[in-house]
């Protein structure tokens, strides 16, 4: 009898106590960066063993609230927050270098507008590619959250009951102006709606409802964590406000105002414990304040501890824990895929899409191989986002990778093209039609229009999906540069008259040479036309161009790649490209003025090798500061030209700055040469930056001008020039604005100061 009271005794003692222990919920506001203070305040929770049963969060505070429901320490969401990869989340920038797929990527163009149109559709569906439809670009965070939650979802079988914490957060539907409560389905899917306020992140559809920031409705979800949970005790933290009265000329504030409601951040006194957090300077984006704004919730939480402690008498170990997470974590599935279900295409273009990640259907791929295909097929112009979900499936232990596609639009229109106060003023327009069916196919009618440069171009493209992808190209190319007037300039004037045409058929096969380079392999035939004058006295009146005219037919191999950040004026990446020549050309001659001492019939025929090498490259120094570097180095074998002047107009050249690509400068040309520079830069911001290239350029053998106007080989290294370019640059969505000094080492006092707004770029070249 004395055993069974016994007994009876120690359940009371032991388990009675534990079916009324108290249950604390944790809710987390929305406030962006702010949002960080949060891991302070669960760090300062854990170190003194109080319990988080439940949480609740909006926005930033779904973000932090749910990674600790699926198991992540404090620690690991500071190491988390703290890596280059967390900037994926909310960088505005393209395809990072390491997952670049250069063999898919089109040469840039000057474009600054893009429409792009259906041609099934002409006037239904029409969009504008000139400012982004968000400030952050979806293109990772569609990724980014596949690999973060896919396999907490899994793991709860989409029950946020199940994860290592209950959760709950809180989206809207802003049709129906209502709170949506996440409390099912994708954990991703959920966060993602929480924390996407409009303008900022792209919204995601959740059961045909677009879903967006859940700060819209209700920025603090108390009473979801009432009405779900029905804790005893609550703990709040809110790092947001209600938005203050609109003024005249602060858009922000205007928009806050006609987006945001007003949501009550406050507690009852009988239920928790508040704590509120007032950032004035704090921007929504400031995540590199992490150690600042988590101490400033560390902090706070201690100062509170003893009150805390006093309304909340239960006790949980850290090392009990610390265990129980462990063992969480370590019951979710591997991250492995097999297989793969497209929607938003047809038939073929399913199976072109399917192959970018894995040959054979029943082959099972890991995340980085999900990642490759991702950005591969977004390196193509042929699909304009993909947003991907992960389904486990239960009895064959993997996952089902499910792409919902969005075809871009077939038909492309572009406008672009730059200003200058050096007179290299363009217009580009550009059109293309691409079509995603078995094969990857795309034409392109391209031209530019301008004081310097006149180009047309026509450009197709076939892309095969083999098991080494190969892509046929061939190019139709009419130009002109025209070197009148380049050099001048704010302090002088000394035109050259010199004219280049250009004429050529090019066709060449490319194939992918890793990730981040191409292999090519091509021929061409051109007819070049030089005009030029043979010396610096001329009558404008009376004097006419000599002119020498080359039919050539050349081959090609090369390898090039480019993961540089910007058309120009980058800041980060490298370009590289190797380039191997052989050329057979004839070179006719006409005399312009005067007496032609060949009566028209001057023809000389030759065969030469050509090989270059240009590499830019920049590397991130600290926050502020990079240093690129560049280096050019060229070898011709060809003879001269019929003389001096024709020999330089077809001699290589050392162009490493926007300004020398339109000046014609003879101190930087040879048949040999190498070049070589630095360029210190300092960003100010995401946008402006200064930049100094400093440049030296050293002709092997240089040529030199005899009496007879012939080309000549002076004395081997015997000459070395020089220049330096200082640019302050604006990269703006749509081109770059730049205003610079530089300097020539010759001809004498050659300073030249100017403005540009735009993108100077060029087309394509035959000899490049």
């Amino acid at each position: 009898m004395k055993i069974k009271y016994a007994l009876i005794l120690f359940i009371i003692i032991h388990f009675i106590p534990s079916l009324n222990a108290q249950k604390v919920g944790l809710v987390l506001s929305g406030g962006g960066a702010k949002g960080m203070t949060h891991i302070g305040i669960i760090r300062a929770l854990e170190e003194n063993n109080i319990p988080i049963d439940y949480i609740t969060g909006t926005s930033m505070g779904a973000i932090v609230g749910s990674l600790y429901s699926m198991g992540y320490s404090p620690d690991d969401m500071e190491k988390m927050i703290k890596s280059p990869d967390f900037k994926k989340w909310y960088s505005s920038g393209g395809i990072e270098e390491e997952y670049m797929y250069y063999f898919k990527m089109n040469p840039p163009t000057p474009e600054f507008i893009n429409i792009r149109l259906s041609k099934m559709k002409m006037a239904k569906k029409v969009k504008t590619r000139f400012l982004p439809s968000s400030v952050v670009d979806p293109m990772h965070m569609n990724i980014v959250f596949v690999e973060l939650y896919a396999q907490a979802t899994a793991l709860c079988k989409g029950n946020f009951d199940n994860l290592f914490v209950p959760f709950r957060c809180v989206a809207s539907d802003v049709y129906n102006k209502k709170a949506l409560i996440m409390k099912s389905g994708d954990l991703g899917d959920a966060v993602r709606a929480s924390m996407s306020f409009p303008g900022m992140f792209k919204p995601i559809e959740i059961d045909s409802v677009l879903a967006y920031d859940g700060g819209i409705y209700d920025n603090f979800p108390v009473s979801t964590m009432i009405k779900d949970f029905n804790p005893d005790i609550i703990i709040g933290s809110v790092v947001s406000s209600n938005p203050s009265k609109p003024e005249e000329g602060d858009i922000m504030s205007q928009l806050e105002n006609m987006v945001m409601q007003k949501t009550d951040y406050s507690i009852p006194d009988s239920l928790g414990i508040m704590m509120t957090f007032k950032y004035t300077d704090v921007n929504l984006m400031d995540f590199d304040r992490y150690d600042e704004l988590h101490n400033i919730g560390y902090e706070r939480t201690i100062q509170l501890m003893d009150s805390i402690k006093q309304r909340i008498s239960r006790r949980t170990s850290y090392r009990a824990l610390e265990r129980k997470r462990i063992e969480f974590k370590r019951e979710m599935p591997e991250l492995k895929f097999r297989k793969i279900i497209v929607s938003g295409t047809n038939e073929q273009q399913k199976i072109y899409i399917m192959r970018g990640f894995h040959a054979k259907d029943n082959d099972t791929f890991n995340m980085e191989d999900f990642r490759k295909g991702y950005f591969r097929l977004l390196s193509d112009n042929m699909i304009s986002e993909i947003i991907p979900h992960a389904v486990y499936d239960y009895d064959d232990n993997t996952f089902t990778l499910i792409l919902d596609v969005k075809i871009a639009e077939d038909i492309s229109l572009r406008i672009g093209g730059n200003v200058g106060s050096n007179g290299a003023n363009q217009i580009y327009l550009g059109a293309s039609y691409h079509n995603l069916g078995k094969y990857s196919k795309e034409f392109s009618l391209e031209g530019q229009l301008g004081q310097i440069y006149n180009n047309l171009q026509l450009t197709g493209r076939i892309d095969l999906p083999t098991e080494v992808p190969t892509s046929y190209k061939m190019i139709l190319s009419l130009s002109s540069f025209d070197y009148n007037g380049q050099t001048k300039n704010f302090f002088n004037n000394n035109p050259i008259f010199n004219k280049k045409e250009e004429r050529f058929l090019k066709t060449y096969i490319n194939m992918p040479f890793l990730s981040k380079h191409k292999a090519q392999f091509g021929v061409g035939v051109a007819t070049l036309t030089d005009q030029y004058f043979q010396t610096n006295v001329i009558d404008l009146n009376n004097s006419n161009r000599d002119k020498s005219s080359y039919k050539i037919l050349g081959g090609f191999v090369a390898l090039e790649g480019n993961t540089l950040d910007s058309k120009l004026y980058a800041i980060n990446g490298k370009k590289e490209r190797l380039a191997s020549n052989i050329f057979l050309g004839k070179e006719t001659f006409n005399q312009g003025t005067g007496t032609d001492p060949y009566n028209g019939t001057f023809e000389y025929t030759q065969a030469w090798l050509q090989i270059s090498y240009e590499l830019e490259k920049y590397f991130k120094l600290g926050r502020r500061v990079s240093l690129g570097s560049y280096l050019h180095a060229y070898y011709s074998s060809r003879n001269f030209s019929n003389n001096y002047r024709a020999t330089m107009m077809q001699a290589g050249e050392f162009a490493p700055t926007t300004h020398s690509k339109i000046t014609y400068n003879e101190a930087f040309r040879a048949n040999q040469f190498a070049g070589i520079g630095v360029i210190p830069i300092y960003k100010f911001n995401n946008m402006v930056h200064a930049r100094l290239g400093i440049y030296g350029f050293v002709p092997f053998f240089p040529i030199n001008c005899n009496d007879s106007n012939k080309a000549t080989y002076g004395k081997m290294f015997s000459k070395f020039e020089y220049l330096g370019d200082l640019s302050l640059v604006v990269r703006l969505p749509f081109g770059s604005v730049s205003a610079y000094l530089n300097y020539y080492s010759s001809p004498n006092k050659n300073w030249n100061a100017g403005i540009s707004l735009g993108w100077q770029i060029f087309g394509e070249r035959f000899m490049q």
